[in-house]
């Protein structure tokens, strides 16, 4: 009944009757496909004025006390997230480019970004980086090697 209240509450400035936009906005600006879709299957209720969809409030707290709501607002969330990793990764890729102006062995870039799993430290920064040559390895014919250190170097295109 409170969880009732609260969706109503987030309403209260939207009309009585929503569009696919209005819902689209309610919904934290999920894409229009996937509300097309919501509607589509069925999982909020509707009613059609000519072409336009015409969804009352009532039916759309009912929808968002669903799971299935609860499941597409997760979604987003990761989707946020994601987005913010990557722009956080690039930040660290080029801080990580900047610190390896002089020769750096892995433990040292680990150090530097604050990183204890080695797993990650390859995998996001390391590999990606020795792919792209924007870093190189300062003993080239030897890659397992306990002096190996890393340069920054020039950036190949492709």
């Amino acid at each position: 009944m409170q969880d009732r209240t609260i969706c109503e509450k987030s309403l209260s400035d939207y009309p009585d009757l929503l569009t696919l936009s209005d819902l689209q906005a309610v919904l934290g600006g999920v894409c229009d496909k996937t509300v097309r879709d919501i509607v589509r299957r069925g999982e909020i209720k509707y009613f059609k004025d000519g072409t336009q969809y015409k969804i009352p409030k009532e039916y759309v707290v009912d929808y968002m006390l669903t799971d299935s709501c609860k499941k597409v607002m997760e979604r987003k969330m990761e989707q946020k997230q994601l987005v913010e990793l990557k722009r956080d990764l690039i930040f660290h890729r080029s801080r990580l480019l900047a610190f390896c102006s002089s020769p750096r062995s892995k433990k040292e870039m680990m150090l530097f970004l604050n990183l204890k799993s080695t797993k990650l430290f390859y995998s996001l920064f390391l590999h990606p980086l020795l792919e792209t040559g924007e870093l190189h390895r300062t003993v080239q014919d030897q890659l397992c090697v306990s002096t190996q250190k890393y340069i920054r170097g020039i950036r190949i295109k492709r």
